[in-house]
């Protein structure tokens, strides 16, 4: 079995090959857009397992190769806290990663399905545009305060305080800031309601959601994301793994009698951590044992430590949730 090392980059992709009997293929270089000579090199190889490193644009190319072999992706931060190297080059690189395949060494990263995948970008998309709309409203207000202006409103950004604000006058350049702020305004709320009306045509198809929804302060949105972005939830074994891949869990360094905690890691899905921290804020509202939890961190620590703990609770509870939920219907136990 030929064993295949991909380094790829935006405009370029390098191929390296090492067969189980040791032989060598020389690296090949091909431009992206090549995709047909790209497919029949690695049609070449017959049998074959390749390595990705993951990175924001390899899906094109998993799906370009995954019916003619094994792919598999490799995680990119763990990768380099292996590998040190004096020389780095694109071709030592492919080649590094087909040697490291040959021998099981690639630590591995999660590739998501292609429903969860779409989910993600249409999850994703949203949040993008709901940050957007927030930097929007941000802007408007600072355009009033430099003007010393109150808006006649209390909430200036329903239909009455938008016609409102486009009769202000602030002035021949502020006027044309302010026209262009309200142009990105009615550009992302068309956006987010394009995505909301997009989610509740899926929501048949993610019948997992109801466990989420159930809790209070998670609608259908926060409930999809927090889906997509944990994908197959049977692939974890303990709830404390779900909490170290959401990132939410302390950095450990360990030796002797010394034992020192740091900050979070991050290392998960910043997708994931803003949703489960969103969504916890809200539930504690609610849920007398979840508010007793934050309340007593943050006593002891503080409320921004609070929070990320009481996001990291949540991570469990959503995924205990999902977890129950899968197992009864695939049993048949639903009431």
């Amino acid at each position: 079995m030929w064993h295949i090392g991909v380094d790829l980059h935006r405009k370029t992709v390098v191929i390296a090959a090492v067969h189980d009997t040791g032989e060598v293929r020389p690296p090949i270089r091909w431009e992206n857009w090549q995709t047909e000579e790209i497919y029949r090199t690695f049609q070449s190889f017959g049998e074959f397992r390749a390595v990705v490193e993951a990175t924001g644009t390899y899906r094109w190319l998993y799906k370009l190769i995954r019916p003619l072999g094994v792919v598999l992706l490799a995680h990119p931060q763990h990768l380099r806290a292996m590998v040190q190297r004096r020389s780095k080059t694109d071709k030592l690189d492919a080649q590094l990663l087909a040697n490291l395949l040959r021998i099981n060494q690639i630590p591995l990263a999660y590739i998501p399905p292609d429903d969860y995948q779409m989910l993600r970008e249409l999850t994703r998309h949203r949040a993008r545009m709901a940050r957007g709309l927030a930097t929007v409203k941000t802007s408007l207000r600072a355009l009033l305060a430099r003007h010393n202006v109150q808006p006649l409103y209390k909430y200036p950004f329903g239909p009455r305080g938008l016609h409102w604000f486009s009769k202000q006058d602030f002035g021949l350049i502020e006027n044309g800031a302010r026209d262009e702020l309200l142009s990105r305004f009615d550009h992302f709320t068309a956006e987010i309601a394009r995505a909301d009306g997009r989610m509740k045509e899926l929501q048949p198809a993610y019948p997992q959601a109801e466990a989420l929804t159930e809790l209070y302060g998670i609608g259908l949105y926060s409930a999809l994301m927090i889906i997509a972005e944990l994908g197959d939830v049977e692939r974890f074994r303990r709830a404390k793994q779900v909490a170290a891949y959401t990132g939410l869990t302390a950095r450990v360094h360990q030796s002797g009698d010394h034992c020192y905690r740091g900050h979070v890691s991050k290392q998960g899905s910043p997708w994931l951590r803003w949703i489960l921290i969103e969504a916890a804020m809200k539930v504690v509202k609610k849920d007398v044992a979840l508010a007793n939890f934050y309340q007593r961190i943050r006593k002891r620590s503080s409320a921004k430590i609070a929070r990320v703990a009481t996001g990291r609770k949540m991570a469990e509870i959503c995924w205990k949730r999902l977890l129950r939920w899968q197992r009864d219907h695939k049993e048949g136990n639903v009431a």
